[in-house]
């Protein structure tokens, strides 16, 4: 028997193309732009559970490529704080029913949507002696809502790894590996919470064959476009996707 109907399964192969084609173009994403709309057509958990799943995946492919240009003592310093955040996370999401979650990522979303559009993505320049409070914010905010929304941490990383200034290699290859780590917790702490169970783990062989599918056209097509365009679509896409969790 198939987990979803299937308008269900078109929404989801629809879904998980566009979202690792902007994975794929932009190094960061899957997951922000996967759940909200996958959680309109499947439960919370199981969302959060095929999004991590097929990031991971993707994920160790991205390293075992690009893993000379990781900045290891950035990464090191993100991971510390990361897992305090991961640890909180996974508190708080055994206290929260579904409907709680879907109204926290839609706030997240819509309240980083608005960012993107109104500063273009690119944050102001920050002083060097603040670096090490943005560090400790970031990771464990990041870990936070990696935990409770199944992902979403990218964009926070985004504005830390922006505000350093690192090189385009150097940034994406390390925000892969914070981005691989944090998928690995996620993933076993939703495995003891249960949520890959029989329909989810068919979810995640359907998915496996989309995300090459989006991996390539992110590598082909996307990555073609205007850089701020491209980024003003996708603050677009998640401002919408915020705003219907919150309506749902």
């Amino acid at each position: 028997m198939l987990p979803l109907s299937y308008p269900g399964l078109a929404v989801y192969a629809v879904v998980l193309i566009g979202a690792f084609a902007v994975r794929s173009a932009a190094g960061f994403g899957a997951v922000l732009v996967a759940v909200p709309l996958l959680a309109l057509v499947m439960p919370f958990p199981m969302a959060i559970s095929v999004a991590s799943a097929l990031t991971l995946v993707t994920s160790i492919r991205y390293v075992s490529r690009d893993w000379r240009f990781i900045a290891w003592r950035h990464f090191a310093i993100m991971m510390v704080y990361t897992l305090i955040g991961v640890g909180f996370g996974f508190y708080f999401i055994s206290m929260l029913d579904e409907h709680a979650l879907r109204r926290g990522l839609g706030v997240f979303l819509i309240l980083y949507s608005i960012y993107v559009l109104r500063t273009g993505g690119v944050p102001p320049p920050l002083p060097a002696r603040w670096h090490g409070a943005l560090a400790v914010i970031t990771g464990i905010s990041g870990g936070l809502c990696s935990a409770l929304f199944g992902g979403g941490a990218g964009p926070i990383y985004v504005i830390y790894f922006n505000i350093l200034r690192l090189e385009r290699e150097v940034f994406r290859a390390t925000m892969t590996m914070v981005l691989l780590v944090s998928s690995m917790l996620r993933v076993g702490g939703y495995a003891d919470f249960g949520f890959y169970a029989g329909p989810t783990l068919t979810l995640l062989a359907l998915g496996l064959p989309l995300i090459v599918v989006g991996s390539w056209l992110g590598n082909h097509i996307v990555s073609r476009l205007n850089a701020r365009i491209f980024g003003f679509c996708i603050a677009g896409l998640v401002l919408l996707s915020g705003t219907a969790l919150l309506l749902k």
